[in-house]
């Protein structure tokens, strides 16, 4: 039974990509890895304690129910979907719809694809505002459209250019020191230096989602 190969107990944490050999046919990963989950067309942000072949054991700020549907985005490439089998204080088991490639699903070094196009980290839609302020004088005002644990995108009508180094400073957030990446059609792409905590973005997001 699944039930019994997704375990419910507490996995120590070890280097990302780890494979655990344990005594069974099933063979687990035991690593750390945020991830966007997305259930009821809600999104939020997820840490991947173990993984198989079938299913992965994941914890969650918000809540789920048993036989829920749910989509898991480790990397825009990385998506898998599955159902709720059991769940705890902020924890859950999920079977996966179709067997996974364990080692494929959390490689940590994206390749392009086709189109050359880099693979990114889940990004999730929040609605806040954000100030920009440039390193070298002048500031620039905008709108949250998604934000990272790496950095967000804004939309806003005045003009950054690419590598600007700016201060961003978030409603709710602390000021995080950052490089823009890219601006195009009113978008504002930033990276920040130093990435968030995943509990700093977890609590973040409660509150600055966008209403269904």
């Amino acid at each position: 039974m699944l039930h019994s190969k997704i375990t419910q107990e507490e996995a120590t944490p070890v280097a990302e990509g780890q494979v655990e050999d344990r005594r069974a046919s099933q063979r687990y990963v035991t690593v750390l890895k945020v991830g966007r989950a997305v259930v009821d067309g809600q999104d939020q942000l997820c840490l991947v304690r173990n993984m198989s072949r079938d299913g992965a054991k994941l914890d969650l700020r918000g809540t789920v129910r048993t036989d829920q549907k749910i989509m898991i985005e480790l990397r825009s490439d990385k998506v898998v979907t599955g159902t709720v089998r059991w769940t705890g204080d902020h924890v859950a088991g999920i079977e996966f719809d179709e067997p996974v490639d364990v080692q494929d699903m959390l490689q940590s070094r994206p390749t392009r694809s086709v189109l050359r196009k880099l693979p990114r980290a889940p990004r999730f839609l929040a609605a806040g505002r954000v100030l920009l302020e440039l390193e070298g004088g002048g500031s620039i005002g905008g709108s949250i459209v998604n934000i990272s644990l790496h950095g967000l995108c804004l939309e806003t009508q005045e003009v950054a250019r690419i590598d600007d180094v700016v201060v961003a400073r978030v409603d709710g957030l602390p000021a995080r020191r950052g490089t823009v990446r890219w601006v195009r059609n009113g978008m504002t792409g930033l990276h920040f230096d130093m990435p968030m905590g995943f509990s700093e973005l977890a609590r973040w997001l409660e509150t600055h989602q966008p209403k269904l």
